[in-house]
């Protein structure tokens, strides 16, 4: 019969971190703000927010500042989600123009039969 390994060791609390431990930490992921953008401009798809969209709004802001972030830093990763998140508020700002636009226009031509006007 073998006698199993010794579990790790593991370092004490307040320690000093390992280089290996360090490096892992500076690696960079995902940039934040461009997941902010498509998170906030995705939830402009809830119906509440077609006439005021903010959300749509906050995303566009945030995808323009995150794709700043990323040329500053030179870092590529999350470029695709502001780009997408960028796109998709202007979608929704556009579509909530045409919607205004719209109630706008018509709230005069509302039948008073209608309880909906």
């Amino acid at each position: 019969m073998s006698i199993p390994p010794p579990p790790p060791q593991f370092p004490e609390y307040g320690a000093a971190p390992s280089p290996q431990s360090s490096q892992s930490m500076q690696s960079q992921g995902t940039n934040g703000m461009s997941i902010a953008s498509l998170v906030l401009s995705l939830v402009n798809v809830i119906p509440c927010f077609w006439v005021v969209p903010i959300p749509a709004l906050l995303g566009v802001i945030f995808g323009s500042v995150g794709r700043g972030q990323m040329k500053r830093s030179g870092s590529d990763k999350g470029k695709g989600l502001a780009i997408a998140g960028i796109t998709i508020g202007i979608v929704f700002l556009v579509l909530a123009a045409v919607l205004i636009v719209v109630l706008v226009v018509n709230r005069n031509n509302c039948d008073p039969a209608v309880e909906l006007c």
